[in-house]
Parts: C-alpha cells; sequence; structure tokens
C-alpha cells in the first residue's frame, strides 16, 4: 500500500499519510506522494473541501534525517539544493490546494510536520497533540515555506520565541495563538475535520476559492519566502562543516 493515501466521500477529500514507524517522519517517499496528492486533489472539481491528517498517533515527527535521498550527501552543490526543497515544493503544493484544507492532528507535529499543518487554513487539534520547531535549536533556519507561514500567524517577536526557545506548543495555547482552530479528544480530530469539512463543502465552490486566493495572495507577500530555501540550505551545509571539525 502507498505511503500517502487519499479517499473521498462526497465532496470532502481525506488524504492520510502513513508509513507506518519510524514516527512518521517525512521521507522521501512521504514527501513525493503528499506532493502529488496535493496536485491530484486540487485539480478536482468534485471535491469542496481536504483533510489532510498523519497516522493515528503522530502527526509527522519532523524530516527523516536518516534519508539520504533528503540531502544527497558528496554531491553537486545544484543537485543537493534541489533534494533539500523538495520539502519546499511539497508544502508549495498544500499552501496552493484551492479547496478549504484543515489538517487534523493526533501527537505530535514537530519540525517540517509542524510546517505541513501550518499550510492548512485550519487545524483540529487532539487534546495530547502539540506543534514544536526545533531546526534552530538544531543549528538550521526553518525552511519549507514554514517562516512566513509562521510570522504571519504569531508576529514576528513571537515567532522568534518560538524559534530560539524550542516551545512545545499544546493545544490550548496553540489556539490562543491562532495556530489551531478546534480542540477535540485524543482520536476524534480525523472525525471532528471531516465533519467541519462536510460543512465547508457546501459554501459555493467557486466563491471559497476565489476568496481563498484574494486571501493568500495578500498574506504571503514576505521577504522569507524568496530566500528560506537558500538559507536552509547553507545552514545545513554549515552544519555538516562544522560536525567534520
Amino acid at each position: 500500500m502507498s505511503a500517502v493515501s487519499t479517499s473521498v466521500e462526497g465532496k470532502v477529500a481525506t488524504v492520510r499519510f502513513d508509513r507506518g514507524g519510524k514516527a512518521n517522519a517525512l521521507n522521501s517517499e512521504l514527501i513525493a506522494g503528499l506532493e502529488s496528492a496535493a496536485n491530484a486533489v486540487g485539480q478536482r472539481a468534485d471535491v469542496g473541501a481536504v483533510v489532510l491528517t498523519g497516522a493515528a498517533a503522530i502527526f509527522a515527527a519532523g524530516v527523516d534525517l536518516k534519508d539520504e535521498e533528503l540531502w544527497k550527501t558528496g554531491a553537486g552543490d545544484v543537485e543537493r539544493a534541489q533534494a533539500m526543497n523538495a520539502g519546499g515544493r511539497m508544502t508549495d503544493a498544500w499552501r496552493q490546494v484551492p479547496q478549504a484544507v484543515i489538517a487534523a492532528i493526533e501527537g505530535p507535529a514537530i519540525g517540517g510536520g509542524a510546517i505541513l499543518a501550518l499550510t492548512a487554513d485550519f487545524r483540529v487539534m487532539g487534546a495530547s497533540s502539540y506543534l514544536s520547531f526545533p531546526e534552530v535549536r538544531l543549528g538550521m533556519t526553518l525552511g519549507w515555506g514554514g517562516l512566513p507561514l509562521l510570522v504571519e500567524r504569531l508576529g514576528s517577536s513571537r515567532a522568534k520565541r518560538v524559534l530560539f526557545c524550542d516551545e512545545k506548543i499544546g493545544p490550548e495555547e496553540a489556539l490562543s495563538l491562532s495556530l489551531c482552530d478546534r480542540i477535540v479528544n485524543d482520536g476524534a480530530a480525523v472525525t471532528a475535520a471531516c465533519a467541519w469539512a462536510a460543512e465547508l463543502a457546501k459554501v459555493p465552490a467557486l466563491a471559497l476559492r476565489m476568496t481563498k486566493s484574494a486571501i493568500d495572495g495578500n498574506a504571503r507577500q514576505n521577504w522569507a519566502g524568496w530566500s528560506e530555501a537558500d538559507q536552509f540550505y547553507l545552514s545545513r551545509r554549515l552544519l555538516e562543516e562544522a560536525g567534520r571539525k
């Protein structure tokens, strides 16, 4: 079975990514599958809303640091930069899905997993779930389109605090920070997200898509969007060089 699957019920599509272990870390297979799923579901005129979810007990524990396909160690600079930006292409695809997207989060959503959750229009979090962005503490910048998304939602000062201090953000705090929209009991996030998505799917489709496009187009006029892929690549290279000394 594919690690990324899409099912449709009525006008709601549910995209689930689950590699069956390894904390559901985002490896090259998941990233490619998620990009393809976003592009495919975005083309469906019969789908009015989309639910994005990970494994039953964990959304995603960040990027798979052991997947050599994501780092291409020993390859040339251009090839390495292209490989490292695969996650950015995947999150770009999810940001551009024209329908309303709800992320259903159970358990941890860390690093790249948390960025993926932020690409959704709304987030439903289980009571024991949390968001975390440890990249800066690990010696890397926040890539994959995450920096402008985080600043857009938190403002510059709080975004710095979350990144510099690697704060773990539980559902209640996420709700107060507009990083979460609804909190449900553990295990109920997908059901709640699908019910909400069914209501959103009743909104006239073209009006919703045009409004989402206009709002997102205004919000994404952010300097970081132009430079963060290069920053992520360079910070990773610097981290590797430091490890060799």
